[in-house]
């Protein structure tokens, strides 16, 4: 599809509609794309990037940029994610998208007050800045699930800590390759090695390419709490494990007199006063009962059972 672009987007029939201060953009499948640019130097470079988009770059040619964008689905970041291709030239911009994804978003921004920028740059700035828009929100609520995993933790509930533990590592460690991309992407169009944009363009992809950088650092700190919650983890695993071997210890102490009693009246001697006796049997009773007790008071004073 074709648009001349002004303040908004506004579908045209063919590209001769547009007029000296609006640009051309044009949103392409990539069948399309090869059909109507073949033979193109561009055209090829462009292919071979859209082949497997694996993450933001741009290429910066002596007279347009090209490039591809590869953004996580925060839906489902584990296993989906949204690509597409650019092509930026003086007053014509092209994306290419088999998801008509790039379509409804451009329909949903705002006017276009381009001011002391280029349409092109402001366009292409607006359309990218939608994708981290509101990231600062979505990060929070990473903050917020890992503070209810640390809350479960200090209760000693503790079941399904590593299946939610690996799932949030996972998505914290997509976000942060994401926004490390999108940063250094940004700042090379910022650089504007072919002179294609203005300063105030320049200082715009600059500010954006901070954005992302802050956002960078968040999913940094947001990895650095999984880590500390997974030492928390082994702590807490520790701690049970010292109460288990703890509780093991008191009933192993506590038996160990009693066994030295039944070894000791079992040896069977002829000459054992208390065999004979009519209250022996009761007497090693009392004696097993007082051991015991004894031995409880003295365990509680020393706190052992805390």
């Amino acid at each position: 599809m074709q648009f001349k672009l002004n303040k908004r987007l506004i579908p045209i029939d063919n590209a001769s509609e547009v007029g000296e201060d609006e640009i051309l953009v044009e949103i392409m499948t990539l069948g399309e794309f090869d059909q109507a640019h073949k033979g193109t130097y561009h055209h090829e470079l462009l292919m071979d990037s859209m082949e497997h988009i694996q993450y933001c770059k741009a290429e910066i040619l002596r007279s347009c940029i090209i490039g591809t964008v590869l953004v996580p689905d925060k839906q489902d970041l584990l296993e989906k994610e949204f690509g597409f291709g650019f092509y930026i030239h003086k007053g014509h911009l092209l994306f290419i998208d088999d998801t008509e994804r790039i379509q409804k978003i451009a329909a949903r921004l705002p006017e276009i007050k381009a001011g002391d920028n280029t349409l092109e740059a402001r366009f292409f700035l607006e359309l990218l800045e939608f994708f981290i828009n509101d990231d600062v929100l979505y990060l929070q609520r990473y903050e917020d699930m890992l503070v209810s995993v640390e809350e479960e933790l200090m209760e000693d509930d503790i079941e399904d800590f590593h299946t939610d533990m690996l799932r949030y590592r996972r998505e914290i460690l997509i976000l942060n390759g994401y926004y490390q991309q999108f940063t250094e992407f940004m700042q090379m169009m910022g650089e504007n090695k072919n002179g294609m944009f203005n300063a105030e363009d320049c200082r715009l992809f600059k500010v954006v390419a901070n954005r992302a950088d802050r956002l960078y650092d968040n999913t940094k700190m947001l990895r650095e709490y999984t880590a500390q919650l997974r030492e928390l983890y082994k702590s807490q695993i520790d701690i049970e494990q010292n109460k288990i071997m703890r509780t093991l210890t008191v009933v192993t102490t506590i038996f160990m007199p009693l066994t030295v009693i039944v070894g000791w009246y079992g040896m069977n001697f002829a000459f054992m006063p208390e065999l004979t006796s009519k209250y022996g049997y009761i007497g090693v009773i009392a004696l097993s009962a007082l051991v015991v007790i004894g031995e409880i008071l003295f365990f509680k004073k020393k706190k052992w059972f805390d």
